[in-house]
């Protein structure tokens, strides 16, 4: 178990720092500097550095098929409502720390990137995790992906609690029929991108990664879904698939082993369990970092790159410290009151 666990860990912290410094290519004036010196770096960062969201989502299902593999779901509602309340609060908090940065930022900075003024409506929809759907502008860089996260995992419960049986046959089947459908069509329609089955042939790959060590029938049914995926490519390739493809696969052949913890390793596990906060949260950093460059009039590439560099420490840093002492409790102390509502 240690084995997996370590290499579900290596996987968020690295894909965690990607989509840090994709941001960091795409918003602020230092990116704009560093661009102009290192033109085909930025680039990379920009155009390839997002993809690392492929790795979120085969994760994400990954462990969300773990979590439902040996009991029922009985109480699909229940599971929802519960996966709510584990994503939303730190959620809520994120979005309240980067709409003080970006306040207290706007004089400072003068870009379309930066978010305007939220109103009433655009916080109630965002908490309520359906800005999107109702045309609303992001407040922040990651707002999306927590409500496609939500989504996926809607989508998953409610197909858990209609199709699972003892033999599990019937629900491994449509999970890998429903994977197939948006690998080959859905995922190739961009306007579907707000919503969940846009995304479910990375998350569909992560849950029938997670089953495959279930049974042969199962590991059988993700090997013909990963051949399906290659046809999907050969029709239309998409470097975001690829991505997911091999990470599920990756899931799927590493060994299972006893590893002795180090402190090395323990520093992955905290760094992973951070990966959720991170996300939400650097765009303030961002935000924040840009400011202070133009108030203070810095220039040059190297100088760019060097503020960058503690910008982005300073997003691990925070990352890591409201994911110990705000997230960690705040989840305990939701869970307790969860148990008497549910």
């Amino acid at each position: 178990m240690f084995e997996r666990s370590l290499t579900v860990d290596v996987l968020k912290v690295v894909a965690a720092q990607f989509i840090v410094w994709h941001h960091f290519s795409a918003y602020g004036p230092m990116s704009e500097v560093m661009t102009s010196a290192w033109p085909q770096f930025i680039e990379w960062l920009y155009h390839y550095a997002r993809l690392a969201v492929q790795v979120f989502l085969v994760v994400g299902g990954f462990l969300a098929a773990q979590s439902v593999m040996n009991k029922p779901v009985t109480h699909p509602l229940t599971q929802i409502a519960k996966r709510y309340l584990r994503l939303v609060p730190i959620y809520v908090m994120a979005l309240v720390l980067i709409s003080v940065a970006v306040a207290v930022s706007r004089n400072a900075i003068h870009g379309s990137w930066l978010p305007s003024e939220p109103t009433l409506l655009q916080v109630l929809a965002h908490g309520l995790l359906l800005h999107d759907l109702m045309g609303f502008e992001a407040l922040a860089s990651g707002a999306w992906y927590v409500a496609i996260d939500f989504q996926l995992y809607a989508l998953l419960m409610l197909m858990c609690h209609v199709l699972q049986t003892t033999h599990h046959k019937r629900l491994s089947v449509a999970v890998a029929l429903l994977c197939a459908a948006a690998m080959w069509q859905f995922n190739r329609v961009d306007e579907l991108d707000m919503w969940a089955v846009y995304f479910f042939g990375a998350y569909g790959l992560g849950v029938l990664a997670a089953w495959a060590k279930r049974s042969a029938f199962e590991t059988r049914v993700f090997w013909f879904t990963a051949l399906l995926a290659v046809g999907a490519l050969w029709v239309e390739y998409r470097t975001r698939l690829s991505l997911a493809l091999i990470t599920a696969i990756w899931l799927v052949i590493k060994p299972k082993g006893m590893v002795r913890w180090t402190p090395i390793k323990r520093a992955v596990h905290r760094w992973s369990n951070s990966a959720y906060v991170l996300f939400l949260t650097h765009f303030g950093i961002i935000v924040l970092a840009s400011a202070l460059w133009n108030l203070s009039q810095m220039s040059g590439p190297l100088t760019a790159l060097a503020m960058t560099v503690l910008a982005w420490l300073c997003c691990v840093v925070l990352g890591l410290f409201l994911h110990e002492k705000i997230e960690v409790p705040l989840h305990h102390w939701v869970s307790q009151q969860s148990k008497r509502l549910f």
